[in-house]
């Protein structure tokens, strides 16, 4: 038996954010994200490009934002975020380009594994005493259970659990999507973070969640949406993300873990916003986020815990 999956504790309802920032400079992109998220920051998703005989674009660029994202970290002790294309997203452009779909499978987890771990070297090498978590972007997963999708479940399935697995001994590796999927499928895959929107409909999968909570996994609800007017206050969100946890906790699930073991994010990537919307967005996610953590120390002092 192998060991155990990496595990991290973390504060309730920290915030952070996954996928792609607004800004050309790597500098102004690391700033950006430690002021406003500084409890877990992130940095920008790590994209990879793979064309059909499995060659990997080196994209030196990202790689040297990423180093200048962990440069400004020097001394860090406490958790970091990474992401990158997920697998399955990849495997679904080489079929889109005529790769046969065995080939394709092998060059998309060949090339997710190589970058990923590329990744956890670099973070290992400037911030040794950091924990990572992980994140694979899978955008492609969006409505994968409908009956015309390219993959069948065992295919995704397997596919994310061969990723997934070598890398969760130095990290804690996360699948995000921002649609909806088969999320008990992805909690089968050793992953330690779910990150899904909170229009998921995670309570089709109640009782997997509850196993996976349980188990010190955490779901990264995809609480601000990046697709509808925010407004200027958070009071709509907060209510919309505490009637899902209502709806969650009245299908039996412990409503303080379900606090307990969330973290605070945008729905999707920033990429396509201006600077100041961006920030308008982790304002609110960060605005959350302290809404969670403080109702999980009430809740935690008025039982005694």
């Amino acid at each position: 038996m192998g060991a155990l999956p990496f595990r991290i504790e973390l504060p309730a309802g920290l915030a952070t954010t996954i996928g792609t920032l607004p800004h050309l400079n790597p500098f102004d992109a690391s700033r950006f994200v430690l002021d406003l998220l500084p409890r877990l920051p992130s940095a920008p998703t790590m994209p990879v490009f793979v064309d059909t005989a499995g060659e990997i674009d080196d994209d030196t660029a990202t790689l040297h934002a990423l180093g200048t994202f962990l440069d400004g970290l020097r001394g860090r002790v406490e958790p970091i975020l990474l992401s990158l294309t997920g697998p399955v997203t990849i495997q679904l452009r080489l079929l889109a380009d005529g790769v046969e779909a065995d080939l394709a499978s092998a060059i998309s987890k060949n090339a997710v594994q190589a970058r990923g771990q590329k990744l956890l070297d670099l973070a290992a090498s400037r911030l040794p005493g950091a924990p990572v978590l992980l994140v694979l972007e899978e955008p492609a997963l969006n409505n994968s259970m409908h009956p015309t999708f390219p993959l069948a479940s065992d295919q995704i399935e397997k596919l994310v659990t061969e990723v997934v697995e070598p890398m969760s001994q130095d990290a804690m590796v996360g699948v995000q999507v921002n649609g909806r999927a088969d999320w008990a499928l992805l909690m089968r895959t050793g992953i330690g973070v779910l990150g899904a929107p909170v229009g998921a409909q995670l309570g089709s999968v109640v009782n997997e969640l509850a196993a996976f909570l349980d188990m010190g996994g955490f779901v990264a609800w995809g609480a601000v949406p990046v697709d509808e007017p925010l407004g200027s206050s958070p009071e709509r969100l907060w209510k919309r993300l505490s009637a899902l946890w209502a709806e969650l906790a009245s299908l039996g699930l412990d409503p303080l873990l379900l606090r307990e073991r969330s973290i605070i994010t945008p729905a999707a990537g920033l990429g396509t916003f201006g600077i100041a919307q961006a920030e308008r967005v982790l304002q609110l996610t960060a605005e959350l986020s302290e809404r969670v953590f403080n109702q999980v120390v009430g809740a935690r002092l008025s039982i005694g815990a």
